[in-house]
This record gives C-alpha cells, sequence and structure tokens, in this order.
C-alpha cells in the first residue's frame, strides 16, 4: 500500500524528530568526567533493548502463540531489575570498561578474548534481527521495495543513528522513542480492545480463533514452560551479559544514578509488550492469513488515525534503528578495547579510536546486511532469543565468579567453562533436545557452571610457592640461587629473601668477580649480559686490542665459575647469571620465580613508559632471547623440575614470598636438625 500525506507526514515528523535530537545531543560536549543522570542512562538501555523484537516482534509472537509474546518485555524488565540490584554497583567498582575487561582481569587474556569473540557472535545475531525487523516496517512504506535495498536502508539508518548521536545522543533518543512508544503502542491497545468490544468481546473473540494447532492463547507458557521459562532465563542473562547494558550503568555519573537508571527501565519497558500483543491477537483473529511480521504495522496503517499510524511507523523503524545501532556501538566496543587494543597502543589516540570506532560499526552493519539476504530465517524473536542465550552461556558464570570468587576459580577451567557453554546451547538447539522442550540455554550454563565448580576445586590448591624437591640432604644450606623471568621481580625478592636471613645477596657483584677470574672486561661482561654472541668481534669496540669477543660459552662458563667462587665465602643468596649450576658444588637451595606473561608486561610498559601492545611485542622477542642464552650453559633453565622451589610472583609483593620462602626454609631446616639430633 502507498501512504497518505497525513501517514507521510507524521513518519517524517518522528524519524527527523529522533534524527535531530540524535545528533544535537550528540554534538554538545559533555562535561569531563561528569557521567551521566539517571533518565539519560534509563534511556540508554530502554533504547537498544526496547527495539524490534519488542515491538514488531512481540506482535509476531502474539499472532503465533498469544500471551506467551510478552516474555521480550517481561524477560527484560526483570533483567533491569536484577541489574539495578545485584550487578550496577559491583561491575562499576571493578574500574573496567567492558564485561570482558572483567573476565580478563581475573582470567587472564586468553579467556578475555575467547569470550569476546563468542560473545560478539550472540550480539551480531541480535543486529541481524533488527535489520530484518527494519524491513518489516519499510514493507508497509514501500512495499514494491525489494529486500536488499530495504536492509540497506535500515543499516545506513543505524550507522547513522549512532555514529551521529553517540552514546549521549542515544540516550536522549532512548527516552523520546519510548515515549513515542508508549504512546502509540498504548493507543494501538486500546483500539484492539475498544474494536472487539471491550475486555470481554476480546477474550470471546481469541477463543473463536480457528485453532488447529491448540494453542493456548491466554497462557504465559504457552510454548512450553522450558522453552518459554527458558526465554525468560535468556532474556534475563542476555541483558547481563550484553556490553551495551553495562556501557550504559558504567556511563552513570554515580551508582545511584546507575540503579535508578536501570529500576527506571525495570517499571517501563513491559507495559510495552502489552499493546503489541493485544494487536497481534485481534489481526490473527480478523486476518488469518496475515504474515505474521507485519500485524502491527498492518494494524497501524489499517485502523489508526492517519497522522498517528504515520508517527508509529516512523518509531517502530527508529527504535529498530536504535537497538541495532546501540548492539553494533557495544560490538564496537569490545573489538576496540578487548582485542585492538592488545595488538596496538594507536588507538589511545582519541582520533584513532574514534576513527576505528565508526570504521567497525560499518563493518559489522554491512556484514550482518550481507547475511540477512540469505537463509538465515524470518522469524525475528527466534534469532533475538538465540543471540541472548550464547551471550548468557559465554559470559554470565565466569563473570559472576570474576566478580565474587576472585582467585578462587583455576583460569584453564574458566576457559574450558567460556568454550564448553555456548557449544552446549548450539548442540541442544540443533542436534539433541532436552526434555519437556526446555531451552538449551540451561545446558550451556550448566555446562558452564560445572567447569567453574571444578575449577573452584582446583583453584583452591594452586600454591604461590610451589615445592619440587625437598632440601638437600648434604649438609646445612648455604646458598640460595634465584633465577627468574624479566619483570618477574625475581631481583627484588633475592634482596627481601637475603635481608631476612641475614646473609650477602650478589648481583652485580656477580659479574665483576667473573672479570676478575677470565679476565673478560667486565663492560663486556654487561654489555652482552643475556645475549647470544654471534660476531667474532664487537665494530663498536673504541679500542681496537678489546673488539676481539669472548664467545658465549666463555661468558657463561665465566659467570657460572663466579658464582661458585662466591658462594664458597660463605651463606648467601645469587640472583641469575647462571647461579642455579655455579652452585651445585654447595648446599644449596635454588628457586625459579615465574608470572603471568600479561603482568610482566604491564610491569614493563610503567617501567619504560611505553604503551600496553608495544610491551608485549618487546617482551616477547627478550623472552625468546633470554630463553635462548640461558639453556646455553643450562638445558634445564625454566623447568620446575630442575628445581627446588618456584615461585608465582603474578600477583604478590616479592617480600611477601620472600617471607614464605624463608619460613619455609628455617622450618625445614629446624626438622632436619631435629630428626639428625
Amino acid at each position: 500500500m502507498n501512504l497518505n500525506t497525513a501517514q507521510a507526514i507524521g513518519l517524517l515528523i518522528s524519524i527527523l524528530g529522533i534524527a535531530v535530537l540524535a545528533i544535537v545531543t550528540g554534538m554538545r560536549k559533555q562535561a569531563k568526567g561528569s557521567g551521566n543522570s539517571a533518565p539519560v542512562v534509563a534511556g540508554l538501555i530502554m533504547g537498544t533493548l526496547v527495539g524490534g523484537s519488542s515491538t514488531v516482534g512481540t506482535a509476531q509472537l502474539a499472532y503465533n502463540y498469544g500471551l506467551s509474546a510478552w516474555w521480550f518485555t517481561l524477560g527484560g524488565g526483570l533483567a533491569c531489575l536484577v541489574l539495578a540490584l545485584l550487578f550496577a554497583g559491583p561491575w562499576r567498582h571493578t574500574g573496567a570498561m567492558t564485561l570482558i575487561a572483567i573476565i580478563s582481569k581475573e582470567f587472564g587474556p586468553r579467556v578475555g578474548l575467547t569470550a569476546s569473540l563468542l560473545s560478539s557472535v550472540g550480539t551480531f545475531i541480535n543486529i541481524i534481527s533488527q535489520l530484518i525487523a527494519g524491513t518489516a516496517v519499510i514493507a508497509v512504506v514501500a512495499p514494491s521495495l525489494g529486500l536488499l535495498p530495504a536492509l540497506l536502508i535500515t543499516a545506513a539508518f543505524m550507522a547513522l543513528y549512532v555514529i551521529g548521536g553517540g552514546i549521549r545522543g542515544a540516550g536522549m533518543v532512548g527516552i523520546l522513542k519510548l515515549a513515542l512508544l508508549y504512546v502509540s503502542m498504548i493507543c494501538c491497545g486500546i483500539l484492539a480492545l475498544h474494536l472487539s468490544g471491550g475486555f470481554s468481546g476480546f477474550t470471546a473473540m481469541v477463543q473463536g480463533i480457528e485453532n488447529p494447532e491448540g494453542v493456548h492463547f491466554g497462557s504465559l507458557f504457552a510454548r512450553g514452560l522450558g522453552k518459554d521459562g527458558g526465554a525468560c532465563l535468556s532474556l534475563i542473562l542476555g541483558v547481563l551479559t550484553t556490553q551495551t547494558y553495562a556501557q550504559a550503568v558504567m556511563s552513570a555519573r554515580t551508582d545511584r544514578q546507575a540503579r535508578i537508571g536501570a529500576l527506571v527501565s525495570a517499571v517501563m519497558i513491559p507495559p510495552i509488550g502489552a499493546g503489541g500483543i493485544l494487536v497481534g491477537l485481534f489481526m490473527r483473529a480478523h486476518f488469518p492469513g496475515l504474515a505474521a511480521k507485519t500485524a502491527l504495522t498492518a494494524f497501524a496503517t489499517e485502523y489508526l488515525p492517519p497522522l498517528l499510524s504515520g508517527v508509529l511507523l516512523g518509531t517502530l523503524f527508529i527504535a529498530v534503528v536504535g537497538t541495532g545501532a546501540g548492539l553494533a556501538m557495544g560490538i564496537s566496543t569490545i573489538i576496540r578495547r578487548d582485542i585492538i587494543q592488545r595488538f596496538s597502543d594507536r588507538i589511545a589516540d582519541p582520533r584513532v579510536n574514534e576513527v576505528l570506532s565508526k570504521l567497525v560499526i560499518l563493518l559489522v552493519l554491512g556484514l550482518g546486511v550481507v547475511l540477512s539476504c540469505g537463509s538465515l530465517g524470518d522469524t525475528i524473536l527466534s534469532f533475538a532469543f538465540m543471540s541472548m542465550g550464547l551471550r548468557g552461556a559465554v559470559v554470565f558464570i565466569p563473570m559472576l565468579c570474576a566478580l565474587w570468587l576472585p582467585g578462587r576459580v583455576n583460569r584453564n577451567f574458566a576457559m574450558a567453562a567460556v568454550i564448553a557453554g555456548p557449544a552446549a546451547v548450539l548442540l541442544f538447539g540443533t542436534k539433541l533436545s532436552l526434555p519437556g522442550g526446555i531451552d538449551p540455554l540451561f545446558a550451556g550454563v550448566a555446562a558452564a557452571a560445572l567447569l567453574c565448580v571444578a575449577g573452584a576445586v582446583v583453584g583452591n590448591r594452586r600454591k604461590e610457592i610451589h615445592v619440587e624437591h625437598d632440601l638437600p640432604k648434604s649438609g646445612e644450606v648455604r646458598v640460595i640461587s634465584v633465577e627468574s623471568e624479566l619483570y618477574a621481580q625475581g631481583k627484588a625478592l633475592a634482596s627481601a629473601l637475603g635481608e631476612m636471613l641475614g646473609v650477602p645477596c650478589y648481583d652485580e657483584a656477580i659479574l665483576s668477580t667473573a672479570s676478575e677470574l677470565s679476565h673478560i672486561p667486565e663492560q663486556v661482561l654487561r654489555r652482552y649480559d643475556g645475549k647470544s654472541v654471534f660476531a667474532a668481534y664487537d665494530l663498536a669496540a673504541r679500542d681496537t686490542s678489546s673488539m676481539r669477543l669472548p664467545t658465549t660459552g666463555e661468558m657463561i662458563s665465566a659467570q657460572s665459575a663466579a658464582c661458585s667462587e662466591l658462594a664458597k665465602k660463605g651463606p648467601c643468596v645469587l640472583v641469575d647469571h647462571f647461579c642455579s649450576v655455579g652452585a651445585k658444588e654447595t648446599p644449596s637451595v635454588s628457586v625459579f620465580v615465574h608470572a603471568d606473561f600479561e603482568t610482566r608486561a604491564d610491569r614493563l610498559s610503567k617501567e619504560k613508559g611505553i604503551g600496553p601492545a608495544a610491551a608485549r611485542r618487546q617482551l616477547r622477542r627478550l623472552d625468546r632471547a633470554r630463553s635462548r642464552y640461558y639453556r646455553i650453559g643450562n638445558r634445564k633453565w625454566g623447568q620446575a623440575k630442575a628445581y627446588t622451589l618456584t615461585v608465582d610472583a603474578s600477583s604478590t609483593e616479592p617480600e611477601v614470598l620472600a617471607e614464605g620462602i624463608a619460613q619455609w626454609l628455617t622450618g625445614r631446616e629446624a626438622e632436619k636438625n631435629r630428626r639428625a639430633g
């Protein structure tokens, strides 16, 4: 059908009004560090959550199943309530900007990267559902327009919405959009009741619907307790694990503003679905052969006053656009902060970050258009529920552990949970089925939970100081040799240990002693310490007599001999320079200090004043060189079984670790003397 003049005017008023508001509020500069107020937070949440699935999709599902279509908006309201009461404060107190960053901080970058990719896939599926919903609105306005042009128009508006308005613009638009939707959807619901003869007439109309499938239109669980209950749970978990809603909470001015914004959303969202349900059932009774996805838009053009129907069509289109744009913004944030930032420091530049954000949004929407042209299906809510379920299975359980069980779950089990959750959802959603039609989300959450419980048991047994071998049997321990990875704070630990035991700690003195014993210039030893020498001459030497370099083997032998010589002088602590090899002839304890790669890279970044990505690249290069060098003189360097103790210095101060080693050492010595006596 073609729109009449009044409908066209109403449509243009709503679309242009919302577009102008988005751009104007997006252009206004917000005070640095001021944060958003509760209304803007609520607008951000509802601007994304209340979209095509809450309106067009609800009417579509009501057309087929009746009252059970309410679960999208009812579940969304329950999700916002849980968000306000349980998650808003803990999320904000982590200091992280994304949910994936919370997981990465607890379980390491590999787990975070995997969760980023899998949760982005779930979010992307929901973008596809919004693109399809947008074509349903366009089909009413321009029925002769093909699918691809309709998808391109929808994607173009999504890009303009988020790129032009930004996060603040999206929040203000969410408030206006919700107000227009409330007026329109309530008018639609009231009109459907009026045309049916009131509640009694509507009830009689529903009972008279031809229903060969035996659907119970008045039940919240018309599709079965397992399916509809799972749909509700998937909504709750999906909202709690979607970056877009977390971003809204984290952008709030204070914790109180964040909670109020979420509570306002919890109250305002569910009533939206009621109007869609009334319309869907009305259209099923009067137009049984109608395409279900056009139930709401067809009702608007057929029964609403022309101007109001135009406003509703425009608002529905912007609702779809806003939800898709918000989801695309969430994916962009995850990709930039949790993936690209790991490999490039240029993203720290605000201009580069802004350009990259827009580019990622355009790529995501472009890919969504390509895939929506295929045979992915035409049931909007099926896409939305699948999306929510996948995101919930990936993020929810690991996020709970990171927030409320910090340091207790083994990260390898957390990685397994991140992968097993969505795998179980896909497996039970395609190949297998749970009894009673239970949503496959339950299988995914259960798989992730079981693995994290097992990880908690294993994680409790993990020790920072791990004993590989007992003390040597031959005499009293005289020497402690400490070798470590770069930036694992091995030198600080050795120095603290020497002070606690009251013995000297030799580090630089090893090179001085090696120079005296071997007659190799000390500056040469220092310059090539930790480096393999491949050239026969030092072309940088000023004195031609010192141009010839000793071989790597000669320098290693000199350092090892120096460690042996210092060990003979009396009890001491030796640091690196092949000290575990040089002190073998003396009763000694060997210690290897290691730390997580990300922890060491962060220390390098702070010490050198370079970006995180550059620090990671430099540390990988240094690790390779150090490993090659030390294994020339000690084939078992860095292997746990070659040391008496291995120490994990990832999260504990070196002084605390040194105290633990000293207590273990003195305790074992006392026990050995008691037995000998």
